[in-house]
């Protein structure tokens, strides 16, 4: 069965995600409005082309590749970085951060959410989204 992975997403729950961004160096104010946000994601999917919109009160931030090409995105922290998305089986995409190979992050898609787990310097964060 495959999943369906276009649609939106609603915030629901986080665990260390302010330990991850402080391990990012991202400085103490921009991390406590990081960490208190709360985004809506909307995932668009045509082929290997994907458009992944992160919605929040403050900025809608929007990430467009195709998979297995390098691409640069700037994720929230006005750190702009080079980075390229693969898929691994049916319902998970992997990004490597090609600048600095500790820095990873992976969304798996399941019929009712998606689940974002983030890595930098050993530090380990996960973000889970409702299906709306």
């Amino acid at each position: 069965m495959t999943v369906q992975i276009a649609g939106k997403y609603t915030f629901a729950s986080q665990e260390n995600f302010e330990e991850y961004l402080k391990a990012e160096d991202i400085g103490m104010l921009k991390r406590n409005v990081l960490a208190s946000t709360k985004p809506d994601i909307v995932v668009e999917v045509d082929g290997d082309q994907f458009t992944i919109t992160t919605i929040t009160k403050l900025k809608t931030i929007k990430m467009s590749f195709t998979l297995g090409k390098e691409y640069e995105h700037d994720p929230g922290t006005d750190k702009v970085g080079k980075y390229i998305t693969t898929f691994e089986g049916s319902d998970t995409l992997l990004t490597q951060n090609v600048e600095n190979p500790s820095t990873t992050s992976s969304i798996k898609f399941t019929d009712d959410q998606m689940i974002m787990t983030m890595t930098t310097n050993e530090t380990t964060a996960t973000r889970t989204f409702k299906r709306a």
